[in-house]
């Protein structure tokens, strides 16, 4: 009986240190995209920045003398626009709403599914986020 309580001991002990490096691992996977375009924000603000006086420029010229091709631009911009404001606010919504201090008093089951939704939600911000930069540097004509 000793021998049987001994072994469930060690599974359970087993058990729980596997939890703990996959939530460990899972946790450092998240921070790891997130790390990787935070620092792009600087230059997301500077996009959204350029193509907002694209759209002014366009807006003036479209009072001047308006055209198909000013409207087209001005229409193009202000959809890169909001895709921009949208990644920014994404990524901003997502970092007030992580609760990483809530792991610890999660279930491990429960913390494993937690960090991967938000494995998903930070792998589709990073996505949309370049998605609109790569647009708004092709629309700016500015360089990557």
């Amino acid at each position: 009986m000793k021998y049987i309580l001994n072994s469930i001991l060690i599974l359970t002990i087993i058990a729980c240190n596997q939890d703990k490096a996959q939530i460990d691992s899972l946790e450092k996977e998240v921070f790891a995209i997130h790390d990787e375009v935070m620092p792009k924000m600087d230059k997301l603000l500077e996009l959204k920045e350029a193509v907002s006086q694209d759209i002014s420029k366009n807006d003036s010229l479209l009072k001047i003398k308006p055209n198909t091709d000013l409207k087209k631009r001005k229409t193009d911009g202000l959809a890169i626009s909001e895709r921009l404001e949208d990644a920014d606010r994404n990524m901003m919504d997502w970092m007030h709403n992580y609760k990483g201090d809530s792991l610890k008093i999660l279930p491990p089951a429960s913390a494993i599914e937690y960090l991967k939704a938000e494995k998903t939600k930070i792998n589709t911000i990073k996505d949309k986020m370049l998605d609109a930069m790569a647009r708004a540097e092709k629309f700016t004509g500015s360089n990557p």
